[in-house]
């Protein structure tokens, strides 16, 4: 997402924070390089994490807090001597201190701060015990920021109604050019392809193996369920992902694009099973704008107050199934599969709100209007 949204930036208007290196060999990325400026910053400092002896919860306390100081420590640092007029932090589930270490290092350094939020902050937290630090957190942290960006509105009612802050949606962006290319030549395979593109974790295996049962149902050896994803087949084969499944491994993200235009339908599944319902209920996944640009019939398989359910259920741009039911959703297939005017229709919707909600453009103007860009700030 920061890619797209910061690649047509000059790049000396912004410099790009992170414990991970940007070296990333090359087909291994999950995006392109920017071209603005790297810098690593060092975790050696910080406490171990421990559970032994009934402590996990207090020593997780102490350490996002020590954690979190000495990476501010760090990126005020970088801050000062790159006279950044702001600081922007993006919530992931892969790194819990990055949102507050931001927040500390933007008060160091005396500048703004922003806070992107691809999901709640609080939700990141899967672990039970410490759940309660994300709690915590995250209204000390929402209401003292500057800006607030989230991917839909379902992310913005939750944060005004549980802590009154205003924020903006900027819906996952999609470089449509990417979708209105010509399709290069390929030969093919055969089959009917049901497309999922992505992570699979355990807010998609319920929903996944749902639609497994389901193509079975059908009884049509040329139904198979294509997986794009880096998770290796052998964990999800002992998660219930196999059977009719076509695995295909890490793509890079050029390749993306191709494939699930190449698609008979493309799948959009959350689990109604996972142990972390809220997120799922809020969630907004990158592939959403990809997937509704792609001109392929989608199907949605979500709990009905996800989201994605109510978004494609609105704006008829998807077909929705939100029972876990794997003869519905069978049912649900073959009707793609075989209604021309309903897949047409929906196909048309899906690109409207492409351009409508998840175009490029539409999501860099919003971002350059929250972070003051036009007025040349560098962050």
């Amino acid at each position: 997402m920061l890619y797209r949204l910061l690649k047509d930036l000059d790049p000396d208007s912004y410099c790009l924070i992170s414990t991970q290196t940007p070296d990333v060999p090359e087909g291994q990325s999950y995006s392109r390089k920017l071209p603005g400026k790297y810098f690593q910053i060092s975790t050696e400092s910080e406490l171990g994490r421990g559970h032994r002896f009934g402590l996990s919860v207090a020593r997780e306390g102490i350490n996002v807090t020590y954690g979190a100081f000495m990476r501010a420590r760090q990126i005020a640092r970088i801050v000062r001597e790159e006279k950044c007029e702001a600081v922007l932090s993006c919530s992931s589930g892969v790194d819990l201190l990055d949102v507050p270490s931001g927040f500390f290092a933007s008060r160091m350094a005396g500048v703004p701060f922003y806070i992107y939020l691809f999901d709640t902050y609080s939700h990141m937290w899967l672990n039970p015990q410490t759940r309660f630090l994300g709690r915590l957190l995250e209204p000390a942290i929402l209401k003292r920021a500057t800006g607030i960006i989230v991917t839909n509105e379902s992310v913005r009612e939750l944060l005004s109604d549980r802590y009154g802050v205003e924020s903006v949606v900027i819906h996952n962006p999609c470089d449509l050019s990417d979708y209105e290319a010509e399709l290069p030549e390929q030969t093919d395979e055969g089959g009917v392809k049901v497309v999922y593109t992505g992570a699979v974790y355990e807010a998609h295996y319920g929903a996944l193996r749902n639609l497994i049962v389901a193509i079975e149902s059908l009884g049509r050896p040329d139904v198979n369920l294509h997986l794009y994803t880096a998770f290796p087949q052998d964990v999800l084969s002992e998660k219930g992902i196999r059977g009719p499944v076509v695995f295909h491994g890490h793509q890079p993200i050029f390749a993306i694009p191709s494939i699930q235009r190449r698609a008979d339908v493309l799948f959009l599944p959350l689990a109604f099973d996972s142990p972390y319902p809220e997120l799922v209920r809020v969630s907004s996944p990158s592939k959403v704008g990809e997937f509704l640009a792609a001109r392929r019939p989608v199907l949605v398989h979500a709990p009905r107050d996800s989201f994605i359910s109510k978004y494609f259920r609105e704006h008829d741009c998807g077909l929705v199934v939100d029972e876990a039911d794997p003869q519905l959703l069978a049912q649900a297939l073959v009707r793609l599969l075989t209604e021309a005017g309903l897949a047409q229709r929906l196909i048309a919707n899906a690109w409207k709100r492409a351009v409508a909600d998840f175009s490029l453009q539409a999501a860099e103007d919003k971002f350059a209007r929250v972070m003051k860009l036009e007025r040349g700030a560098r962050a």
